[in-house]
């Protein structure tokens, strides 16, 4: 290949990078299909893939792993909050000097407030 010719990226790169653009804009549904194909694409290459294209493709698969536990994350402390907001609804949550959780109902603090 001549030198000033530009080299293409491999496949699975280019998918790496769908991929990585789907969870930064958090496009949760794309990632299924992305993810299919990219599945294929790495167990059959559409083109040869040279060891330096290893070395991209590993680096970006690295860099999307962080990126899908940082999500991953992220949507168990949303899921956490949710959950936190539902039990409090119906009144307040406190703690005793041990630790244990206490609710207390809204009949409950406004019979203490009079």
């Amino acid at each position: 290949m001549p030198q000033n010719e530009p080299q293409r990226a491999p496949r699975a790169a280019v998918l790496l990078d769908a991929v990585h653009a789907a969870l930064l804009g958090a496009d949760f549904a794309a990632l299924p299909g992305l993810s299919r194909v990219l599945a294929q694409e790495l167990d059959h290459p559409t083109g040869p893939v040279s060891p330096g294209d290893l070395q991209v493709i590993r680096r970006k698969a690295e860099r999307n792993a962080a990126c899908l536990l940082a999500a991953r994350r992220g949507i168990k402390a949303a899921q956490h909050r949710l959950s936190e907001i539902r039990t409090t609804t119906g009144g307040l949550v406190t703690y005793d000097r041990s630790g244990k959780r206490a609710e207390v109902r809204q009949s409950q603090i406004l019979t203490q407030r009079f």
